[in-house]
């Protein structure tokens, strides 16, 4: 009688409560499931499955410690556990409940019903504070603490594994292939993927670098060592949440001055990282299908020209552009880049959000869909139930990057370019653009559109469809997903309502 542990994106072995109740049960299956359609999709990458497969390796280690190992297949999982049950009498599947993208939505719930005709029971677990299914809004800030605080799982020190003979079935991880795609660049300097990577980015953190987290996570010259870090070791669960938040408490209670206030504000983005994938938990087409129905009025055709330009790191403005590719470089940028991006491309330059968010989705190592199409619809403006972010490139460089030295070092056709011009090189005098080596339109191109003009027309199109009927629609929209982190009462207009909820951004 088999139980199987199938591991998705939450490759460790603490507080796994998968894990735990399959070990109280019978003998243990351990499974992953390379899936290969998974990996060809617009959202998915290289990048984010070289990670993935050294967290399974690293996985596999763990398991080996105390008797077991980890069994990988490869292809559809369907089909795989359509397999497995002709050939093992399984008593149970186990996993954590997966908030992914449409596509590992569509694939669980066809096998629940494989496993519901065979009879198979499948019991799924939280992971991270998320409620399924989820009622009201009103008391999840009660309910996520109250989930922090429980106690973790402990690490089951006796399982009776299944033993099982290698054959074309059943792999390694070592085996599973090194390259799913080539459409990205390699990381040049990527972080590796595993609980023993993570834990030492963890204890960087708690010990060293954090004590300057609040007040350096908003420049990209801070942010690299100034954040976390842990963003990709959260999205695959090589640490969970629960153990993340009661270390970050723990270190809380010594804190003082600077340390105490950093720590504190991470916790609180640890709550909102929650908050955020609850949203698309209880809207999984928010993926595809805008959130407030009428803002699909708005006029953002798509233009090849212009995605293109904006994907490569090429718009002319510096700041934008050094930030793609600095995020193409390296698999990872700070969210007030993030959003920049996705605010540049979703009001000046007025591309559809789609395209934009499957790009980025796969350019990040961290890809948490839960996060990131919930964050790319608020920064897009369209949810209806958020003030419409229109970042400045120049004043953002300006506060940011006060002397162009992030700007420089990865736009390097700029890095002649004296301080007064390097965030507006468009302006120079000709004279200048001949002495710094950096001729407007043919060595670095000019702003794709007038970033004023189009932003008004930008903020004229939002206008024109926000009726009364959109404020009644953001209302509801407001119930279902808006924080009551702030504030409690559910009296105020619609209007006032549809703009204060959840204003607050993640990293």
């Amino acid at each position: 009688m088999t139980q199987i542990v199938w591991f998705k994106r939450d490759l460790r072995l603490e507080d796994h409560a998968a894990l735990w109740h399959a070990a109280q049960s019978g003998t243990v299956l351990a499974l992953y499931i390379f899936e290969p359609d998974y990996w060809q999709l617009d959202d998915t990458s290289q990048r984010q499955w070289a990670f993935t497969r050294e967290a399974l390796i690293d996985l596999n280690k763990q398991l080996k410690k105390i008797g077991g190992e980890l069994i990988c297949m490869s292809g559809d999982a369907v089909l795989r556990f359509n397999k497995l049950a002709e050939s093992l009498t399984i008593q149970g599947v186990h996993s954590h409940e997966e908030t992914g993208n449409l596509w590992t939505y569509s694939r669980d719930l066809k096998l629940k019903k494989l496993l519901k005709k065979s009879n198979i029971p499948w019991t799924e677990y939280p992971q991270n504070g998320v409620r399924r299914p989820h009622g009201s809004r009103d008391n999840w800030a009660s309910h996520w603490n109250q989930w922090m605080t429980q106690a973790q799982y402990p690490k089951p020190e006796h399982i009776h594994f299944l033993a099982v003979n290698r054959n074309d079935d059943f792999l390694k991880p070592e085996q599973l292939p090194e390259r799913v795609s080539c459409h990205l660049p390699d990381v040049a300097n990527p972080q590796h993927g595993g609980r023993a990577a993570g834990l030492s980015v963890l204890s960087d953190f708690l010990n060293q670098r954090g004590e300057y987290y609040r007040g350096s996570i908003s420049s990209p010259l801070t942010a690299e060592t100034g954040c976390s870090r842990l963003s990709p070791y959260l999205a695959l669960g090589c640490i969970g949440m629960r153990e993340l938040v009661q270390a970050v408490r723990t270190r809380r209670r010594s804190a003082e001055g600077r340390w105490k206030a950093s720590l504190s504000a991470f916790e609180s983005r640890l709550w909102w990282h929650c908050h955020f994938i609850q949203k698309l938990e209880d809207q999984p087409d928010m993926e595809i299908h805008h959130l407030h129905p009428l803002t699909e009025q708005l006029n953002r055709p798509f233009d090849e020209a212009k995605f293109e330009a904006w994907k490569t790191g090429n718009t002319g403005w510096p700041m934008v552009d050094a930030s793609m590719r600095y995020l193409i470089a390296n698999g990872w940028v700070n969210f007030r880049m993030r959003a920049m991006l996705i605010s540049i491309a979703s009001y000046p330059l007025a591309l559809p959000w789609q395209p934009v968010s499957r790009y980025l989705a796969s350019l990040f190592t961290d890809y948490e869909p839960g996060i990131h199409y919930p964050q790319v619809q608020m920064q897009a403006g369209t949810t209806g139930i958020n003030i419409p972010r229109m970042y400045n490139p120049i004043l953002q460089a300006q506060r940011l990057d006060a002397k162009g030295l992030f700007v420089r070092r990865w736009v390097p056709e700029l890095q002649h370019v004296s301080d007064q011009w390097i965030f507006e090189p468009w302006l120079m005098p000709r004279s200048l653009q001949e002495k710094s080596n950096c001729m407007i339109g043919k060595g670095y191109p000019t702003p794709l559109v007038d970033f004023a003009e189009a932003t008004r027309q930008a903020r004229a199109d939002l206008k024109s469809v926000r009726d009364s009927e959109f404020f009644t629609t953001a209302q509801v929209i407001g119930e279902k997903h808006g924080s009551r982190k702030r504030s409690n009462n559910r009296h105020s207009s619609g209007k006032k309502k549809a703009r204060s909820a959840g204003q607050m951004t993640l990293f």
